[in-house]
């Protein structure tokens, strides 16, 4: 079976349309024989002939199509044979039937057609000369019989089909021959756009092979923790490429490779670094990473199987057999200098593409970028680290920063952190929130820097203006720290510590919950540092008075829970008795003063005077001299009171030569006072001895006061200064301070 379906095979593909038709009229000449055998009636004699003829018709058209099956590369051979054979079967029926008429004629129309239309004109003309040749042999008996122009008609007409069908064959041939031509040639084309396209798709699935390795490096990049994790799991993604075995990326450090990572998961297989790239007497100088070092630019090699392969290995064998390698500068943008080298090597024998190349490039940009970013971010980490290490530092010369502008608020911003802290810790607040409030704490008045020390040292009460002033402080801390990442979550806290419970507080107005956690404790401590301190108009308060006011103020100026914390754990704490805010230092005493002077003798003022005489128990001032000058309206109403100043200032200026360690005022204008720690003897005979009061008639009338800790003194202007000493501490009411003066509540 299979024998004969690989004959047929070869025969379908020898024979063609014009075989086929050959086959076709066999068999109808076969059936219409027959046909016309049982039909027409014959003669005995005639039908014998007739038999006999489809016989032998029938017998050597099966042979020559058995030997058509068999050997199809005889087949132009054996319709040569057949077509004699048909001339004779074709002669002998046409000579059999002796009559001028019979239709066995046709039969020459139908082998010239096939003949011509098979093999072309030339075979038809030849075809057609023998047939008429065999026609006339077979009538050769009826040539008298026949009219010579029947004669010529049929005879002519063998010729007139044989050279249009002929022609036709012709063009048929040429046309097929053009068709064929065609057809090889697009065959060729196509075959060859195949074999393109068949080297295209494996170029892009080795593209695609690198794409894919690209683009796992890249998430790389992206994930790798450090430097080391991200080249030694690029250069073991490089060698699942099926074509990459080795690679290794150098990092140079002074011109020199100091660090590679290579793609062989244990050992290193390349001598320990360094590498000079520029020594030209080490073999390294060579190879194509020290070249593209130097060149800060991409180098492709293909290897030389019989030269050695200046890589530094330990084993040579690790990097023969390689067709080609190339070597790419790692920076961190394209015009930067080389922080390394990423080399590969391939076992592609056509090396590496172009595409391939330019992806390659890329990855290698990518690289260098990430490597670049690890380090600055390393650096990053090693100033943050460094920064961090001095946080503390910081905060406290922030803290000393205000204490160089305030002593008494610096003191302040370390008690009221001291008093979140207990209270934080009361509150179960986390370890780390509550070192984040202690460090708010300290700067919490911070803003204070940018409050004008007209406003800020202000000792006397504050005008609605210089409150608007002060409240600032809490947004000016804010925005000083904000712009500050380490100091972020302290700006928050800061920028809240004076909203109240009830709304009305500032600068946003928020209430409840609305204030941070850590605002609401630091608003406790600071008011109660505030209570319990003195003021220069204000006594402290006592502690056990202080959390009662905690505890009245709960739910309107303080949360609820914070007075709750506050007051069980501030019931221990030990205050001081020496906290005040008179000037320690003497640049303080200058900017104090500055408030008290008066303006036309440059002494202090009466303003000043209340407040020594309000803080005795602090300043251990004992003694008081009041001198009111008498005649003085009368003086200025016959010199004028440009003289009468010019007096002033002289009999200031001789009271201070007089007495350099007391404090000397001026008040209501006629009177003096001067104050001093011990007690000075004076009496009216020595004051107007002075020079400036010999020459003119004014006197000066004396009034001693032994002052004593503990008591209040009031100041009464009448006709003349007039100071009483009271037996009980005048009744006063709390108030919060914002700088050295007060705001009532």
């Amino acid at each position: 079976m299979f024998f004969l379906r690989n004959q047929c095979k070869k025969v379908i593909s020898a024979a063609d349309e014009v075989d086929l038709t050959f086959l076709l009229l066999r068999v109808f000449s076969l059936i219409g024989g027959i046909a016309w055998l049982s039909i027409v009636p014959f003669s005995p004699d005639e039908q014998t002939l007739l038999i006999r003829a489809l016989i032998c018709f029938s017998i050597y058209s099966i042979l020559c199509y058995v030997v058509i099956f068999f050997k199809p590369e005889l087949l132009k051979k054996v319709y040569l044979t057949s077509l004699f054979l048909d001339l004779i079967f074709l002669s002998n029926l046409v000579h059999a039937e002796a009559n001028f008429e019979n239709s066995f004629f046709l039969g020459y129309y139908l082998l010239i057609c096939l003949h011509t239309i098979y093999f072309g004109l030339s075979f038809g003309l030849v075809v057609a000369v023998i047939s008429a040749s065999c026609y006339i042999i077979s009538i050769f008996p009826m040539l008298t019989q026949i009219e010579w122009t029947d004669l010529a008609m049929r005879i002519g007409f063998l010729f007139f089909i044989a050279v249009p069908v002929g022609l036709l064959t012709e063009k048929v041939k040429r046309d097929k021959k053009k068709v064929e031509h065609f057809n090889k040639t697009l065959e060729s084309e196509v075959s060859q756009r195949t074999n393109k396209i068949g080297a295209l798709l494996d170029q892009e699935r080795y593209l695609r092979e690198i794409m894919d390795t690209v683009t796992h490096i890249n998430k790389l990049l992206i994930t790798a923790p450090n430097i080391v994790s991200l080249l030694e799991s690029s250069c073991s993604r490089f060698v699942q490429h099926s074509h990459y075995e080795f690679c290794w990326i150098g990092l140079l450090e002074n011109s020199r490779i100091q660090t590679v990572h290579t793609s062989v998961p244990t050992g290193n297989p390349l001598v320990a670094p360094p590498y000079d790239v520029h020594d030209a007497d080490c073999s390294f100088y060579r190879s194509s990473a020290a070249q593209c070092v130097r060149d800060n630019n991409t180098i492709v090699r293909e290897i030389d199987q019989d030269l050695p392969d200046p890589t530094p290995c330990l084993n040579p064998q690790e990097v023969n057999g390689f067709q080609a390698v190339i070597s790419l500068p790692l920076r961190a943008h394209q015009s930067a200098r080389p922080l390394g080298t990423l080399t590969i090597y391939t076992w592609r024998k056509e090396g590496f593409d172009p595409e391939e190349k330019e992806m390659l490039d890329e990855l290698a940009g990518d690289i260098g970028f990430a490597i670049d970013s690890f380090k600055q971010r390393e650096e990053v980490t090693k100033l943050t680290a460094e920064r961090t290490a001095n946080y503390e530092e910081t905060i406290f010369s922030f803290a000393d920063m205000i204490e160089q502008r305030d002593t008494y608020t610096a003191g302040h911003t370390e008690r009221v952190a001291q008093y979140c802290e207990l209270i934080a810790k009361e509150m179960d607040i986390e370890h780390k929130q509550i070192q984040i409030l202690y460090k708010a704490a300290i700067l919490h008045d911070i803003g204070k820097v940018a409050t004008p020390d007209s406003v800020l040292l202000k000792p006397g009460k504050l005008t609605s203006l210089d409150y608007d002033l002060i409240k600032l402080h809490a947004f000016a801390g804010y925005e000083m720290l904000s712009k500050i990442k380490m100091y972020q979550e302290l700006a928050v806290i800061i920028h809240h510590h004076h909203e109240r419970h009830d709304g009305k507080g500032y600068p946003d107005g928020l209430k409840g919950d609305e204030i941070p956690l850590l605002s609401r404790v630091m608003v406790v401590g600071d008011a109660f540092d505030a209570m319990t301190t003195n003021r220069i108009y204000k006594a402290k308060k006592e502690l056990p008075e202080a959390l009662a006011e905690l505890q009245t103020l709960s739910g309107s100026q303080f949360h609820p829970a914070v007075v709750k914390a506050a007051v069980k754990v501030l019931a221990n704490v030990k205050l001081s008795n020496s906290i005040n805010q008179l000037p320690v230092s003497d640049l303080e005493k200058k900017r104090f003063s500055y408030f008290f002077n008066d303006m036309l003798t440059g002494l202090y003022n009466e303003d000043y005077l209340k407040i020594v005489l309000n803080n005795l128990d602090l300043n251990q001032y004992a003694c008081l001299h009041m001198l009111h000058l008498l005649n003085m309206p009368e003086y200025n109403k016959r010199y004028g009171w440009a003289r009468g100043n010019l007096f002033f200032k002289e009999l200031a200026a001789e009271l201070q030569d007089r007495f350099p360690e007391t404090l000397v005022f001026r008040a209501y204008g006629n009177d003096f006072a001067i104050i001093s720690k011990k007690h000075l003897a004076l009496d009216n005979k020595m004051f107007n001895s002075f020079a400036c009061i010999r020459v003119t008639e004014v006197e000066i009338e004396l009034h001693h006061v032994d002052l004593m800790a503990g008591k209040a003194y009031t100041i009464d202007k009448l006709e003349r200064l007039e100071i009483q000493a009271l037996n009980h501490h005048q009744p006063r009411t709390y108030e919060t301070h914002a700088g050295n003066g007060s705001i009532s509540i």
